[in-house]
């Protein structure tokens, strides 16, 4: 109680200021016979929401200003819930026990269905805990939350706030990782290894030494999965080699399987395929874990879930059916780099930054961006870059490149253009090449292949030559893994 007290004395001292700062208008007076708990008394679908709220002690509170979201369960979906608990009604919860459940239905601001993001929201429920949602199918009547309700009226607005309807009831998340892993024996190898490798008290924890929500996803295996790959314990493994292991098992952040990959549409003249993959980033520097929603295995292309976006305190779990290690054979994502989608610099030239990002004009600028009205992707954004003197460069950052060997190609617009050799480093990818053949913009030039040692975000540089230093205009370059 010393919360929601809390929260109301908060809520009331605010509203007092405003009230003070706003004499002069009449919306607050007006507005006060839509407020959120009157309203839903007449709503005859929510009868049992508005029992659990009155319990809990909440209904004053989304009486007054707010703003608030309350996730709403209907009739049908509590009377399951009371079912599947063994409760006759709500009567039977203890006070604590109902004001924890209704609490976690609860925002402490507007939250439109347009504001939706995949995986645990951007906003906590009053006790700092977080309702993820799988928006995969669409915002408005097909998002599920916590993986078991379906919010099928949304945006239902109040004066204080918004109520989204849902036909199940949400079990607040009670153990962070690190507690989950303690009280399930079945991931007693898991846990041992995680806790000699110095994991364990970061997955027990709430925050992080600056205070800040910790928000980890686990990747984990059971004793069982992990016999069957011939582990029954982590004691005799190298520490170097099982801490890299068990940083492989974390990817950073919390998010469920349906935000880690989306359709990437095929372009075929410039060499994009169609895919549903995408690379996710570990603790382990240098190494990733593939994803393929299309995949019957959709991880690293050999391991499927037994149990996928279990909602933690602290984060998600998954639950893998096959021990995963990381390896050269693990596939890596095709990387379409759009070069107005990312960061540039232009060194060297004569009045342009070389910290300034490029401007957008279509008339002049020796250093920008334009809509090419002649592009088959009609009016699409190309970068324009002029260099005055041998060795300008463009540097260009590519987002996301993975340790191993890549195929580079590029697409540029046809005409009288300049030659440039590409680096990494110090390093030459292929030859010096002219960007002025072709008759059409998808030109799909392969400029040379690769091997990267490390992963991450890279820096291309674009080196003009002594050759020919006529402008080029750039449009995509596409990354292509090479075995």
């Amino acid at each position: 109680m010393k919360f929601l007290n809390h929260i109301l004395l908060v809520i009331l001292v605010s509203v007092a200021a405003g009230c003070n700062k706003h004499e002069d208008t009449s919306y607050q007076e007006k507005d006060r016979l839509y407020q959120m708990m009157d309203m839903l008394r007449a709503d005859t679908s929510l009868s049992i929401t508005v029992e659990a709220l009155d319990k809990a002690r909440l209904s004053g509170t989304l009486n007054t200003y707010g703003p608030f979201t309350l996730f709403a369960p209907d009739n049908n979906a509590f009377r399951s819930y009371l079912k599947n608990v063994g409760k006759a009604g709500i009567a039977d919860f203890t006070s604590e026990e109902i004001t924890t459940l209704m609490v976690y239905h609860i925002l402490g601001a507007r939250l439109r269905s347009a504001d939706f993001i995949p995986g645990p929201q951007s906003v906590s429920t009053g006790r700092g805990d977080y309702i993820a949602l799988d928006i995969s199918k669409g915002t408005k009547t097909q998002a599920l939350a916590n993986g078991k309700a379906r919010l099928y009226e949304t945006d239902i607005e109040y004066s204080n706030g918004l109520v989204h309807k849902m036909d199940a009831v949400l079990d607040p998340p009670i153990l962070t990782i690190g507690a989950f892993l303690q009280q399930n024996p079945q991931y007693s190898v898991l846990k041992g290894g995680l806790q000699r490798a110095g994991l364990m008290d970061t997955l027990l924890a709430l925050n992080n030494a600056q205070g800040e929500k910790i928000r980890l996803t686990l990747f984990a295996e059971t004793n069982e999965v992990l016999a069957a790959a011939g582990i029954t314990t982590f004691d005799n493994m190298p520490i170097d080699e099982l801490k890299d292991l068990m940083l492989y098992h974390l990817v950073p952040g919390s998010s469920f399987t349906a935000q880690y990959a989306g359709l990437t549409a095929a372009v075929a003249a410039i060499g994009v395929v169609e895919r549903w993959d995408n690379t996710l980033s570990t603790l382990s520097p240098d190494s990733h874990i593939y994803y393929d929603m299309a995949g019957q295995k959709p991880v690293n292309s050999a391991i499927d879930f037994r149990g996928s976006d279990i909602l933690m305190k602290n984060g998600v779990l998954h639950n893998l059916d096959k021990h995963m290690v990381f390896s050269s054979a693990v596939p890596r994502t095709q990387i379409t780099h759009v070069f107005t989608e990312n960061v540039n610099y232009l060194y060297g030239v004569a009045g342009i930054s070389p910290t300034a990002p490029p401007i957008f004009s279509t008339a002049a600028g020796r250093f920008r961006y334009f809509a090419e009205t002649s592009h088959p992707r009609a009016g699409a954004t190309v970068l324009y870059i002029e260099p005055d003197s041998k060795d300008d460069s463009l540097i260009s950052i590519v987002k996301n490149v993975r340790k191993g060997k890549y195929k580079i190609s590029i697409n540029y617009k046809n005409g009288n253009r300049g030659d440039l050799q590409l680096m990494y480093g110090n390093d030459k990818i292929g030859p010096v090449k002219n960007y002025g053949a072709g008759t059409t913009f998808y030109q799909n030039m392969e400029l040379g292949i690769y091997e990267f040692t490390t992963g991450g975000d890279k820096r291309f540089k674009f080196v003009s030559q002594a050759s020919k230093l006529a402008a080029v205009v750039l449009d995509v370059m596409i990354l292509t893994p090479v075995n």
